[in-house]
């Protein structure tokens, strides 16, 4: 559905993502006809990078991290250290 977007309304998948001031740009960029090409080629590169930062995001959301270990120390105060291990599925 963004790809569309990207295709035929650059600006407004712009818009989509959070980038205002490049969604703006990209409505004058585009209002020429030979300025629809490289707004509609920048969108799809924009969605791009979008979608990956996504991806690394929640890559390092699963991996845990600092994020990740204090969530668990919290859980093994409130719960006591067993009731984690069972919740983690530990022995």
């Amino acid at each position: 559905m963004r790809l569309l977007l990207a295709i035929f309304l650059p600006p407004v998948l712009f818009l989509t993502i959070g980038r205002v001031f490049a969604a703006i740009i990209c409505l004058i960029l585009q209002v020429t006809l030979v300025g629809w090409l490289p707004a509609a080629l920048w969108a799809i590169y924009a969605l791009n990078n979008y979608t990956t930062d996504k991806k690394i995001a929640q890559i390092q959301g699963s991996q845990g991290g600092i994020s990740g270990e204090v969530a668990e120390a919290k859980a093994a105060v409130r719960f006591g250290i067993k009731n984690v291990k069972r919740l983690f599925g530990q022995s």
